[in-house]
């Protein structure tokens, strides 16, 4: 017998609804000479966000939104992607989503099945604003230790074996854009052999979704490359969340970067344009290192962390 569970949040009115969609058919598609683009390795503690929604648009992924509102949020991994439409983020601000598609009501049961079919006692965790409302699309993700391989308790959290149904309502999906819409012009403009979810998203990490994003949305200048941690100082997982909801143990081993170098080298690739510029700490240790493999991209550079604030006359 699968767990149920259901939490409920505030409901939106149809003329909230209609009155946002108004606010949002208004503003004008800024073009910026900055973007930064946060990864969520530890390089990146210090930094002031706040600071850097001054100096240009900003774009990160994952539980960067539990500390930030920026303007461009990606994610790209069932837990997440509930955990962060569940907050109300997405009420008020722009996210990106893998596989976020809405599925009328009429298919929940058999879409409950399909999903938890492999697992051995899920759980199904599911989600309505409000527990009475009447709601006629849900969102459903399994995630099994079937699919992942990795033991129940390597995440923190809801683990592994879970059914994700989360009922949709339009003030936030309006602000909710699926990968495979935003990501459709990747092989069109000739991607690369290997990638995995094609035709419409190349099934890449978070981060190097991120910069693909906010380059073709932005079409900045100058891309800085924030957190972006390639390696780890030690042994262990280099990430500002470890140890939280959704993320490994501060024990799991550091995570081999080799997909992550190939998917943000095809970025730089892409748009040969743009400046990238890879922020490292002013320590010489493993992060700071360069990159062998992108040696041979004119469009990059790499600066020290003392150098981009003075760069940017950011008093941090």
């Amino acid at each position: 017998m699968a767990n149920i569970e259901t939490k409920d949040r505030e409901v939106w009115t149809f003329s909230d609804i209609q009155q946002r969609k108004n606010e949002a058919k208004s503003k004008k598609n800024v073009m910026t000479e900055n973007l930064f683009v946060l990864g969520n390795g530890e390089s990146r503690k210090d930094i002031d966000v706040e600071l850097l929604k001054v100096k240009g648009k900003v774009y990160g992924c994952n539980a960067i939104f539990r500390e930030h509102t920026i303007d461009g949020l990606i994610a790209v991994d069932p837990m997440m992607t509930h955990e962060i439409y569940r907050s109300g983020y997405c009420d008020n601000n722009k996210v990106y989503f893998r596989d976020w598609d809405d599925m009328p009501a009429d298919q929940y049961e058999m879409m409950k099945e399909a999903q938890s079919s492999n697992m051995k006692e899920p759980t199904i965790r599911e989600w309505k604003s409000n527990p009475e409302g009447y709601y006629t699309h849900f969102v459903i993700h399994g995630q099994s230790t079937v699919d992942q391989n990795r033991p129940d308790n390597r995440w923190k959290g809801d683990g592994f074996d879970n059914v994700y149904i989360t009922w949709t309502y339009g003030l936030a999906d309006q602000n909710i854009t699926s990968l495979k819409k935003v990501m459709n012009d990747y092989y069109a403009l000739g991607g690369w052999e290997g990638d995995n979810a094609g035709p419409e998203d190349p099934g890449w990490s978070s981060g190097a979704t991120a910069m693909y994003i906010g380059c073709k949305l932005e079409e900045p200048k100058t891309c800085y490359l924030i957190g972006m941690d390639m390696y780890s100082t030690t042994d262990f997982i280099n990430n500002l969340y470890k140890e939280t909801q959704g993320y490994v143990s501060a024990d799991e081993s550091a995570i081999t970067p080799q997909n992550w170098v190939v998917q943000m080298g095809r970025v730089m690739v892409r748009y040969k344009d743009i400046q990238f510029i890879k922020v490292n700490p002013d320590e010489n240790n493993k992060i700071s290192e360069r990159m062998p493999q992108w040696d041979s991209l004119p469009n990059l550079s790499y600066m020290k962390k003392s150098e981009f604030y003075a760069k940017l006359s950011l008093d941090f």
